[in-house]
Order: structure tokens, then sequence, then C-alpha cells
């Protein structure tokens, strides 16, 4: 059963962090990618087992670790990946530096409008940023080609924000542009449970210079523990992110390795979630006003909101959604220029929270 959780006032980020990020705390949060449900009760014993142990030293990650992760990906998404191929991770977006620092000496592809660690990783590790905008036709995202020169790209699959779970065609077509120039290719698939009425299609059964990278955080609602993995099939690619981890004695706690165990196992909660989230997403996009501009996404559980229609200034927008709608979204350029009058609406919480954001928008910008 999914099960909403009241998280305000806690010390989560999405809600206890209100005032930090947008100067008043008494706003509806639709912010930080994260849910507002309880997370399974299969993961929440093996937590409470994990306590019962009453020692917390040093543990070996066992093999059911491995097992669980190749039992998913042939059960999830129907694609077979060998144990060896799996590297335990602290999280998704150290090993998005690791990709930066590996293989980012000729530059780093990004596809704005993308996740904003993209580009930050980018800064951080002083490589050279290689920006590919995608571009919008119908309503619908698409990447350009050609692929500019680079020698690394970090890729999204599913898209953060813009929705999109890429086709087969579109996956092959993007292996084969990157085959062409020997690009090494990171795909970000922490989203990949979260799809509606759509196939998500692992990179690694596209091309061969893939690092897989994903975690259970954003499918069973576990993000405070950290941890994930990368699945490399490509063996020298595998050995030199191996090792780089190794050198800063890098890898995924104990802990999160075994909620990852258990959440494997809850793939009917994860049916059902998606029925839960369809629902909300069906009651924004039947019920916005249609002066607020979107496409249904494909994946994930944040709409990508167009308010070009207001002709404001994204800072305006911002000013006008905290102090007039009292809502908190993302400002749509986190995720780059390309993000220009958009915001990132996140809907995995309760639909009486969902109807009354709708609600707020209609009055503020209906």
């Amino acid at each position: 059963m999914v099960e909403f959780v009241d998280r305000s006032g806690s010390d989560s980020e999405k809600w206890g962090a209100l005032k930090n990020y947008f100067g008043r705390d008494d706003i509806l949060a639709f912010w930080v990618a994260d849910m507002d449900f309880a997370t399974p009760v299969g993961v929440q014993e093996s937590l409470e087992k994990e306590l019962s142990k009453r020692a917390f030293g040093y543990e070996e990650i066992g093999e059911e670790f491995y097992d669980a992760i190749v039992a998913w990906y042939k059960s999830r998404h129907n694609t077979l990946v060998e144990k060896e191929w799996i590297v335990p991770i602290p999280s998704v977006v150290s090993a998005l530096g690791t990709g930066v620092q590996l293989w980012g000496k000729d530059g780093v592809l990004i596809q704005p409008p993308v996740y904003e660690k993209f580009a930050k990783m980018v800064k951080l590790n002083g490589a050279k940023k290689v920006s590919n905008p995608l571009f919008k036709e119908n309503g619908k995202y698409k990447i350009v080609y050609p692929l500019p020169k680079a020698s690394v790209a970090l890729f999204c699959s599913p898209q953060n924000p813009t929705g999109r779970v890429w086709s087969k065609e579109e996956l092959e077509e993007f292996a084969a542009e990157a085959k062409k120039q020997d690009l090494i290719v990171v795909s970000d698939e922490i989203h990949s449970d979260i799809v509606y009425n759509k196939t998500h299609h692992p990179f690694i059964n596209f091309y061969d210079k893939t690092v897989l990278i994903t975690a259970v955080n954003k499918t069973f609602n576990v993000a405070k523990f950290g941890g994930g993995y990368a699945i490399i099939p490509n063996e020298e690619l595998r050995a030199e992110f191996k090792s780089f981890l190794e050198s800063l004695h890098l890898s995924i706690s104990p802990t999160s390795a075994q909620i990852a165990v258990s959440a494997y196992r809850e793939e009917a909660w994860v049916d059902e979630l998606l029925k839960v989230l369809e629902q909300n997403m069906d009651y924004i996009d039947k019920n916005l006003t249609l002066k607020i501009k979107r496409t249904r996404p494909e994946g994930t559980y944040l709409f990508w909101l167009d308010f070009s229609e207001f002709g404001l200034s994204d800072k305006e927008l911002r000013v006008k959604m905290v102090n007039e709608a009292k809502l908190a979204l993302n400002s749509g350029t986190n995720y780059g220029k390309e993000g220009h009058q958009y915001m990132r609406f996140n809907f995995a919480t309760s639909l009486e929270l969902v109807k009354e954001a709708v609600e707020r928008l209609n009055r503020v910008f209906g």
C-alpha cells in the first residue's frame, strides 16, 4: 500500500528548508525530487532488522546485493546484467563527477534543460562544458544531431526535468552518433522505474562504452541513505572506474546495499505507486489552466510547466509563485538557460495537496 506521510515541520529538505530557499515557510512544497510517501514496509522491516543487530561495525556487501540487481533488471527492464558488471557507488552524483574526472579531458557533453548537477559536476571538476540543448517540437523534447565533439557525455534517461522517456529508436540513434566519435556515455537512469505507458530501455543495450548509473533512492523514497551502483559492461571502462573509486576509498555503505536488496523485492508496490502518480498527473493535466502550457511526462514524477504566456522574468515568476500562489516549485533556469519561464512541479504527494496546488495556480495564473 502506498501511504502518504505528512512531512511538514520535519527535517526533510523539501519541507524543512523552505524558509532558507524561498524566504518563507507558510508555503506548500513541490520542489525537491523525493516523495511524500512512506517507503515500502519491507524496506522499513529491513532497517529494523539492521537496528536489532545492536553493534554496527564493518560489514561486507553480500552477494545478495548483486543478485537483487540482476533479478530486477531481468524482471523490470528485460535486460540481462552480469554480476561482474556491477560497481557499488556512494551516489549517482558522485558517479557523474567520476565520469567527468576520468574521461572529460576533451569536453563533457550535456543536453539542457537537464538535472542541474550535470553542469555543476562539469564546473567543479574543471572540465569544458559542451552544450547540446534539446529542442522542442510539438511539445516534445528531442535530441539535436550531429552531436558536437566531446570525450564523454552525461546523458539523462528518463529525462529530468522534461519527463521524456527516450524510445528505442531515439536511443539507437544516440548510440550510433556516440560510436562515430568514440564518445563514452555516462547514463543517469535513476528515474528508470517511474515510467507511464512506455518502456524504459537501459542504454547498455545499445552501446558498449556506457556507464549506467542509478540507485533505488527515487523509486523507493530512501534518498537520505545515499548509495547506488553503476553497470559497466566494458571491461576497460569498468577497471578505470573501479580504480578511481578505490583510490578515494569510495563505495556504498552496507546499510544502503541492504536497503537496495529489500527494495527490489517490492515490485508490486512499485506498480501501485505508478497508479497513484498517474492519478495525480491526470488531475493536473485535466484541471490546470491551459495558460500554463505543458506536455504530460512520460516518466519521472515531475511536470515541466511553461509559463511563457505571462511574459514574466524568471525572478518575477518565482516571486509570484512564492508570494501569491504560496507554492515552492523549482525555477526552470536551474536546469540551464533553456528553462527560461519554466518551473518544475513535483507531484509525488497526496492528491489533496495536488488539488490545492492546482487551485492556487489557477487562481494566480488562470
